[in-house]
């Protein structure tokens, strides 16, 4: 468990959460076990949490007004109406942080003004506790909001603060999506699984745990990914001649630079 204490002071600090869908549930579960930050949710549908956050179904019905931090987790398009009809609850100097994809800091600052603002784009195994999250804040965020985006950030998983917005997009194209291609990859790699005589379920217990495997065999080495491949690759061996096949004509490596160029360039459309 995160705490604030060493740069924020004792002092619990209260956050008031627009919109919890998928996502944002994903992310306020980890954030909630962060010490001294208080979490309320303002969302519609009024989802089931945690016992200790509050929801309401509107922003009328929030009686407190001293919200240190507000969180954004709403759609694009409804941020502007979210922010006009909440302006009793959003102190000029608080910090707002916002995980709304595709939009700008110019955006956020049209509607906000001059205040601490940061944009945080998450994926989703934050769910799990293994997300990776992209950070950018405007120059109005100081040491200390970073501190506590940090400790929000690190209950989900790892993060990384962009030292420019447009990173946030090229971010989204590797792993924002990635979870995408990758359960693809899954996919594919059970079937294959399967044409060899294995059934669905061993299949896919197969290829998640070869690829649970090798992915903290990677986390925890010092080699490159290039000298981890080849010390699991024996000379005229299994692996080199199933490897034959995956790298002929550098096709694969083809393949992920289309996805991920196709992916950014959405991204850049949707802005």
């Amino acid at each position: 468990m995160n705490d604030l204490s060493g740069s924020t002071g004792t002092q619990t600090k209260k956050a008031l959460m627009f919109g919890c869908g998928n996502m944002g549930q994903a992310l306020i579960s980890g954030w909630n076990e962060v010490e001294n930050i208080e979490f309320t949710v303002v969302d519609p549908a009024k989802p089931v949490i945690a016992d200790d956050v509050t929801v309401y179904g509107s922003a009328e019905d929030v009686k407190d007004s001293d919200f240190d931090l507000i969180v954004i987790a709403v759609k694009p398009q409804l941020i502007e109406d979210v922010i006009k009809n909440a302006p009793h609850l959003m102190r000029t100097d608080c910090l707002v942080l916002s995980i709304a994809a595709g939009t700008s800091m110019n955006t956020l600052q049209s509607y906000l003004g001059e205040r601490p603002i940061a944009r945080m784009m998450p994926n989703m195994p934050a769910s799990v506790k293994l997300g990776l999250s992209a950070l950018y804040g405007n120059d109005k965020c100081s040491d200390a909001d970073k501190a506590v985006i940090d400790a929000m950030a690190t209950n989900n998983g790892k993060f990384i603060w962009l030292d420019e917005e447009d990173k946030i997009d090229r971010f989204t194209a590797i792993a924002g999506s990635g979870p995408g291609y990758f359960f693809e990859v899954l996919r594919l790699f059970a079937m294959a699984a399967m044409d060899l005589g294995f059934e669905e379920e061993d299949a896919r217990m197969l290829a998640i745990g070869t690829v649970l495997g090798t992915a903290a065999m990677a986390e925890q080495s010092e080699k490159t990914l290039e000298d981890l491949r080849k010390s699991v690759t024996s000379k005229n061996g299994t692996t080199q001649a199933g490897l034959e096949q995956l790298m002929r004509e550098d096709t694969l490596r083809q393949l992920f630079a289309d996805t991920t160029q196709a992916a950014y360039n959405r991204a850049v459309e949707l802005r």
